[in-house]
């Protein structure tokens, strides 16, 4: 996938995210954690999980000054993030981290092709007469629960169906086992409009340990965007779910 998306558009996210790594000594790897958990505190007021990434900084031993300057590179990389994907429209978030060879033989992770991806969507929605009537009491239910990774097909699933019928209400659901690929799909939902469900867990055992909703629409209302559903809750969306 990687191969797909320009560097230089890459590299306004990579960039502040390797300055961040020689400053701290920290492994890609974690800085690319942190990044996912202060893009999303970031996203759903979650202050607990913000301040944590702060304290460990403190713990490493950095002043309040060189903290600021971390925090000022990860939202530097959350812009850069945001301005790739106004110009590409893909799955930006899913290069950088198979960039940082999180993926492949180190996770045993191997992301879909971005040209399978697509096709796989077209194929779902051939034409606009192959989709159900849905409105917003009974949306149509997308879903990608068997290793949703960053979201990437749900990603392309969503601009299908908005080229060819812009006004069908749909809700999206992701799965994923790996708890850095869900919180991924978390911010894919979120940059990209999304509104559903990301749950982190094992899909075969129908566990989860974590299960977001996302909701855009509340960011033009000035409401944080992600939501984390209680345990008690998480039974009633797993029986919605089409499997």
């Amino acid at each position: 996938m990687n191969s797909e998306i320009d560097s230089e558009l890459r590299n306004r996210v990579t960039d502040p995210l390797n300055e961040i790594s020689a400053k701290t000594g920290d492994s890609s790897y974690q800085v690319f954690t942190d990044f996912l958990d202060l893009t999303i505190s970031s996203f759903s007021g979650d202050e607990s999980q913000y301040s944590s990434c702060i304290q460990r900084y403190r713990n490493d031993g950095h002043d309040e000054a060189r903290i600021e300057n971390l925090l000022r590179l990860h939202a530097k990389a959350l812009s850069g993030l945001m301005f790739a994907l106004e110009k590409t429209n893909e799955d930006v978030l899913g290069s950088v981290y198979e960039h940082y060879s999180t993926t492949s033989d180190n996770f045993s992770q191997h992301f879909t092709l971005k040209s399978v991806s697509r096709t796989m969507a077209e194929m779902s929605f051939p034409d606009e007469k192959e989709i159900r009537n849905a409105s917003p009491d009974d949306p149509l239910l997308i879903g990608d629960i068997t290793g949703c990774g960053s979201g990437s097909l749900l990603l392309d699933s969503a601009h299908r169906l908005r080229t060819i019928r812009p006004d069908c209400p749909a809700v999206y659901i992701g799965w994923d086992i790996d708890s850095d690929c869900a919180k991924m799909c978390v911010i894919n939902f979120v940059l990209n409009g999304l509104p559903g469900y990301v749950l982190q867990g094992d899909t075969l055992r129908l566990q989860v340990n974590r299960c977001w909703q996302v909701e855009p629409k509340n960011l033009p209302r000035g409401k944080m965007p992600v939501s984390e559903i209680p345990d008690s809750d998480q039974e009633r969306i797993i029986d919605e779910l089409p499997i």
